[in-house]
């Protein structure tokens, strides 16, 4: 990762990029190239407000969150040599918005997106690693943290996920957080 950073309204701005590649080696003789390309913003909008961000593009990036957890795409059984092995193809990022109330009271706002690329899940559709190829997670969220102490701090999250599986529907979910943390 390169980035650039510059102070503005009181605060760090910073724009950045960055890369990964490593082979990736599934055994029986079958390696996929994984690789990831990315950018990165924080911007300040004055002294209570900050925008951060973070795109991806990249294919075999499961171990890094990407893909749904999703890195290969095969075409018969994972033992078997004819097997074909591909690296699945995705994109995603998130975006959030905080509003610093006070110095010690902060309320997020964020939205992020996970999207393996669809047609080439229906390309492999006899997939035997993964019981339903997941094509897209959204989740948009809101909390707000409050610093007891310069040490405690206590939050609360409310967070909506769905999930959309390769021709059949989605799945979602409403999730309340309570979190305590200490500072050390």
């Amino acid at each position: 990762r390169v980035s650039w950073g510059h102070r503005m309204f009181g605060q760090d701005f910073t724009a950045g990029v960055g890369g990964y590649y490593g082979r990736q080696d599934w055994g029986f003789g079958h390696t996929v190239d994984g690789w990831a390309g990315t950018a990165d913003l924080t911007l300040p909008l004055g002294k209570r407000f900050e925008f951060t961000g973070e795109f991806y593009r990249g294919r075999a990036v499961a171990g890094f969150g990407g893909g749904i957890g999703q890195s290969v795409l095969l075409n018969g059984s994972f033992t078997d040599p004819a097997t074909t092995f591909r690296a699945l193809d995705s994109m995603g990022g998130w975006a959030q918005l905080k509003f610093k109330v006070k110095s010690n009271f902060e309320i997020n706002g964020a939205f992020g997106s996970d999207n393996p690329f669809a047609g080439e899940l229906r390309l492999y559709n006899a997939n035997t690693i993964y019981p339903g190829s997941f094509t897209r997670n959204l989740s948009p969220l809101v909390n707000f943290i409050y610093q007891i102490r310069s040490d405690i701090l206590v939050s609360t999250e409310y967070r909506y996920l769905k999930t959309s599986v390769l021709d059949n529907g989605s799945n979602s979910v409403h999730q309340i957080n309570l979190s305590l943390g200490y500072i050390f």
